[in-house]
């Protein structure tokens, strides 16, 4: 009588194991960001060609955020397959700044991506060339 006990616990718990585990919820929300990004160009407004992207990156307070590392992807939002990605560098008191070449005018969506420490931050800009 001993085996036949034995066999259904030994069935009957992986069931109860994986019960428990899928019972634990939904995963919680990320937090909201507490930082900012702005983005104005150079030239301003913004043309086909060589154009300079320069981010302004503050914590909720206005204070500049430095020591970040930025990540830059650019699309055509009414063509896909028009994309462009880089890393814009630290220039001073929380501005980044990243060359792009617009081979294209019209709408694109800029996805600036601020990693700091364990923080990670995306933002999307919308950004018309001319």
């Amino acid at each position: 009588m001993r085996t036949p006990t034995l066999i259904s616990v030994l069935l009957v718990l992986p069931l109860l194991l994986a019960a428990c585990i899928g019972s634990a919820g939904p995963e919680p929300a990320p937090v909201s960001s507490s930082i900012v990004v702005t983005a104005e160009t150079n030239p301003n407004p913004a043309t086909m060609g060589n154009v300079e992207i320069i981010l302004t990156i503050t914590d909720e307070a206005g204070n500049p955020v430095t020591g970040a590392t930025v990540m830059v992807t650019a699309d055509h939002t009414d063509m896909s397959g028009m994309s462009m990605t880089g890393q814009a560098t630290e220039q001073s008191n929380g501005a980044y700044a990243i060359q792009a070449n617009f081979v294209m005018s019209g709408n694109w969506m800029l996805k600036v991506e601020v990693k700091q420490g364990s923080q990670s931050v995306i933002q999307e800009i919308p950004l018309v060339i001319k």
